[in-house]
């Protein structure tokens, strides 16, 4: 059994930029998708550290902050 895989899209790389994180994005969005926990909330529907991710299927489409007030 191995990793579920996930593939961050362009508009969630730049966001996720926009967020402040740097360094291989994609690759970190992804670990953060493996690692998250479900969420419930319109900002999306999974929850990493502070933050929130929108995942369908396995493609992960926006990223935002869990307080949106800091970004």
């Amino acid at each position: 059994m191995g990793f579920r895989t996930f593939t961050p899209t362009e508009p969630a790389i730049t966001r996720a930029r926009a967020l402040g994180l740097f360094g291989d994005t994609a690759k970190r969005l992804a670990r953060a998708a493996r690692r998250s926990a479900l969420f419930r909330g319109v900002e999306g529907n999974r929850r990493f550290q502070d933050f929130i991710l929108t995942v369908e299927g396995e493609e992960i489409t926006w990223v935002n902050r869990l307080d949106a007030r800091v970004a």
